[in-house]
């Protein structure tokens, strides 16, 4: 059965009780089968997953206690304890229930300088304390105007994943989020852009990996809404999708996610 993965990163001042009231709202807006391990009923499993503030991961986790739904971290230091003071270490994560870890966001890497190989070494804490890894990659503006978009995800990927071993491959997925496309005042990518974006990832993956990588999800993520999700979950090369502000209210979320799954059962 073909699989659809599907999730959110929350607002980065929500707090634990807005959390929980999105949960909750959300468990009564989603069909059941969708936050269970229960698909026989659908032709294609649909996995999601929801990233809320580190404040948030505690109360989340207590009200995803019997769903299937992944729990994610927004980011994570590589070092499992030392004197990093202020920062989330993979051990604590792990402790507070979390599934997913989501690094190389492009606000991490533009406003807090993180580099490929901050990258490399977080990847391989993650994959250590057997946390899943969600890495972010895409070019910007300018590197897209100078035409060297698919060399830029290659280098962001082949330095990220230099060390990862092949058996976590299972237990990672990339998300191309163009820089360009994300945020308030980002535009929606051409569905020939991300369907081309995704080849030369899957490509990059395959040579690192070899056949095995074939099988990692490829997520989109950027201005992804109601409006346009169908065209890009159609997209072969699309193995699910990322949303961001569309997805900020329990009803947006649903609305997302229905449209998605519609347009990827309905090929």
């Amino acid at each position: 059965m073909a699989r659809f993965f599907f999730g959110s990163n929350f607002k980065m001042h929500q707090t634990p009780d807005e959390t929980k009231q999105f949960i909750d709202n959300l468990s009564q807006l989603l069909p059941a089968q969708l936050c269970s391990e229960s698909f026989e009923n659908r032709r294609i499993a649909t996995q999601l997953f929801l990233i809320p503030p580190f404040t948030s991961l505690t109360q989340a986790n207590d009200s995803l206690a019997n769903s299937s739904i992944w729990l994610g971290a927004q980011n994570m230091h590589w070092a499992s304890q030392g004197t990093h003071t202020g920062e989330i270490s993979p051990k604590m994560l792990k402790a507070v229930g979390v599934d997913l870890v989501m690094l190389g966001h492009a606000e991490r890497r533009n406003q807090f300088g993180e580099t490929d190989k901050i990258l490399r070494k977080k990847v391989n804490a993650a994959a250590e304390h057997g946390l899943r890894i969600l890495l972010c990659v895409g070019e910007n503006a300018e590197q897209r105007s100078n035409q060297i978009a698919a060399e830029t995800v290659a280098i962001q990927l082949k330095i990220a994943l230099a060390d990862l071993n092949d058996e976590y491959l299972p237990y990672t997925m990339i998300a191309y989020e163009p820089v360009w496309s994300i945020g308030e005042g980002g535009s929606p990518a051409e569905p020939e852009i991300v369907a081309n974006m995704h080849d030369v990832i899957r490509d990059s993956l395959v040579g690192q990996f070899g056949d095995r990588a074939r099988g990692m999800p490829i997520l989109y993520g950027g201005s992804v809404n109601p409006t346009n999700c169908a065209t890009y979950a159609v997209l072969p090369q699309v193995d699910g999708l990322f949303v961001g502000r569309a997805a900020w209210s329990p009803e947006g979320f649903v609305e997302v996610l229905r449209r998605g799954i519609e347009a990827k059962e309905n090929l």
